[in-house]
């Protein structure tokens, strides 16, 4: 059996892997569930990951530009697949079969001999795509369906389509999928809402609630290295990003210290009247050519925050990280804080798993992401969601989680085998979907 994972997410050599750690503490899971149900089955994939990742977890990436690149270019190919594919689908239907068609496109050869065929989009799926990657995205999901492959959307946010086209195209390809799973229950309901529901769409969990910690010796030399253990009073983390910011888009630079003024309010509350720690971090890094491990984009952010407030308070009070980390030891600091708000999900999300009360920062700007409150509704947090440009209201939450602290740890300790889970029957179904299909 083939299996074959294509998707719009950080499809580009190193942004699954090392940009965006929240991309990667849902694609090592994601992986390892997909070969506990097909124990049997070979895994390829268009997102482009290591050599290292590849054969720690079996799969094979697609170089062919064909499969992770998008543009002028792939367009050209993708409307000679168009030809192809309806060619085929006539000369089929005549009783023909000329494998050759197919086999003359890398992306339509690769297709035919899969079993199943899995898009993994997340939140890109919807207006967060740039115009030539959401046609090659959708292009892809219908030569799946006339080559009647069992075709899957799993654990996305579809969403936002404002563009009418988008909506109408959306609604065209995920009407006639065999399976999407959502995850988290509002975009369920958000897809309820533009006509798209049935038993084919099932709300669930984001297997990230499945990432493991690193829980190694040199895991514990660098938690002391950085100073957070052994602690003497408890620490907050703190996590911002661009998508934070009041103004747009989330990669501006540079920004004015003015911007900053919500986040120091908040950081000055945390510090002066709860008599907190605060450890200011980063879920996202950047890369050199070499694939180390570079300050990102959320780093000029934190040092230009640092630069304003470096006066004020010492070590024993505020303090970043020293180093660079990827998901696994990102997570293990995380774990090591008493209460953490979050700006980035799935820093969030490495803080609930792990029972730690957490809150959630929302996005400053447009667009708006629903999945946010989707998450907070997973894990039953919906009242700890701020408002980044509202200092008072993101002071009001931190009072609110600092006061609850050991009531919402007890409530995420009893809710995270539950959402786990429910992470799984991603993959329960998806295996179910594919011994269905491949019976008829």
């Amino acid at each position: 059996m083939k299996i074959f994972i294509t998707g719009l997410t950080s499809s580009s050599l190193g942004g699954m892997e090392y940009h965006n750690l929240g991309n990667y503490v849902i694609m090592e899971p994601f992986i390892e569930e997909l070969h506990r149900e097909f124990p049997q089955a070979s895994i390829a994939t268009s997102i482009q990951m290591s050599d290292e990742f590849c054969q720690r977890f079996n799969i094979i990436s697609l170089r062919n530009k064909r499969f992770w690149s998008y543009g002028y270019h792939t367009a050209q190919k993708t409307a000679l697949d168009i030809i192809r594919v309806f060619f085929w689908k006539i000369l089929k239907i005549m009783g023909l079969e000329f494998k050759s068609v197919l086999q003359s496109s890398a992306l339509l050869s690769e297709l035919d001999k899969t079993d199943l065929v899995i898009d993994f989009s997340g939140d890109i799926y919807g207006d967060n795509a740039a115009f030539p990657k959401f046609l090659e995205g959708n292009a892809r999901l219908l030569f799946a369906m006339f080559l009647n492959k069992p075709t899957v959307m799993l654990i996305g946010s579809p969403g936002p389509f404002r563009k009418i086209w988008r909506l109408i195209l959306a609604k065209m390809i995920m009407k006639r999928l065999d399976l999407i799973t959502t995850r988290e229950p509002v975009s369920a309901e958000f897809l309820e809402y533009i006509g798209i529901k049935g038993d084919n769409v099932v709300s669930t969990a984001c297997p990230s609630v499945l990432f493991k910690r690193d829980e190694s010796k040199k895991a514990h030399e660098i938690l002391e290295y950085e100073k957070i253990i052994p602690k003497h009073k408890p620490t907050a983390g703190l996590i911002i990003c661009g998508w934070n910011m009041r103004k747009g888009p989330y990669n501006k630079w540079p920004r004015e210290d003015e911007e900053y003024e919500p986040f120091i309010k908040l950081i000055d509350h945390l510090i002066n009247n709860l008599g907190l720690r605060v450890c200011l971090m980063s879920h996202q890094n950047g890369t050199d050519k070499d694939f180390n491990l570079i300050r990102g984009n959320d780093h000029r952010i934190i040092d230009q925050l640092i630069n304003i407030i470096c006066d004020k308070y010492g070590e024993d009070k505020f303090f970043t990280l020293k180093g660079l980390y990827g998901a696994s030891m990102s997570k293990t600091i995380i774990g090591q804080f008493d209460m953490l708000i979050s700006g980035r999900i799935h820093g969030a999300v490495q803080g609930l798993t792990q029972a730690i009360p957490t809150a959630i920062i929302d996005y400053g700007h447009k667009p708006r992401a629903h999945k946010l409150k989707g998450f907070a509704s997973l894990y039953d947090v919906e009242e700890y969601v701020c408002n980044p440009t509202d200092a008072s209201n993101m002071i009001m939450i931190a009072d609110k989680l600092w006061t609850e602290r050991k009531s919402v740890s007890q409530r995420l300790s009893m809710r995270i085998p539950q959402v786990a889970d429910l992470a799984r029957k991603n993959f329960t179904l998806t295996r179910m979907i594919y011994e269905k299909k491949h019976r008829e």
